[in-house]
């Protein structure tokens, strides 16, 4: 009986921890011109000094600090399997490829990316670049609004440039919440169908006992 309740967690756990909207980047040091002209396209034929997955979208320099001053490290939150030499690496002349998927609702969704350099995204279904500003800039919000034909989880690609000095900021939140590193809405039902088909193994077993 012990084994197949640990059967059954196992299986209700195992499609939540596939479902979470996992983002990767792809890490490109020292490339002066993708970084100064940050499109999606840079990334064709340059190898990645590092490929790692970050959390939530959020990344920004301490405040007032010139990007030649900060770290690749600092920068992302310190990820996971980041080697010594990236991580330590200088910020200024990077260039960053994210891709993941996010959730979108059917109808209108509204989107904001603060940034401080260039970036490029484009969205799996939704026709043209979202944002398409890969040159370098001062701290801007750029929000807008994206329709999507229905509900469900779309695949992203967004690049940005960190090329003519501090301070560097990234983010990317759709509906208000964080892009990258939460579990999705069909994240929460499975996570919910599995706690339900543990908790109804359990009281089969109590009915069993009892009898």
């Amino acid at each position: 009986m012990i084994r197949k309740l640990v059967a059954v967690l196992v299986a209700a756990v195992v499609p939540v921890t596939a479902a979470h909207a996992v983002t990767t980047v792809k890490i490109y040091t020292d490339q002066n011109e993708a970084a100064a002209n940050a499109t999606i396209a840079r990334a064709a034929g340059l190898v990645p000094n590092a490929t790692v997955t970050v959390g939530a979208i959020n990344f920004t320099d301490a405040p007032g600090n010139d990007s030649t001053m900060s770290t690749i490290g600092a920068f992302l939150n310190n990820p996971a399997g980041l080697t010594a030499s990236v991580a330590n690496h200088t910020l200024n002349n990077t260039y960053f490829l994210f891709t993941g998927t996010t959730f979108l609702k059917a109808g209108a969704n509204s989107f904001v990316i603060p940034h401080d350099d260039g970036l490029q995204l484009s969205i799996a279904g939704i026709p043209g670049f979202i944002v398409d500003q890969p040159g370098p800039t001062s701290p801007v919000n750029t929000p807008f609004s994206v329709t999507a034909p229905k509900s469900g989880s779309y695949a992203f690609t967004l690049a940005y440039g960190e090329t003519a000095g501090g301070p560097a900021v990234l983010a990317f939140a759709v509906n208000d919440k964080p892009v990258g590193g939460t579990p999705e809405p069909g994240t929460w039902a499975m996570m919910l169908a599995g706690f339900g088909l543990v908790g109804g193994s359990l009281r089969r077993r109590v009915r069993t006992v009892a009898a």
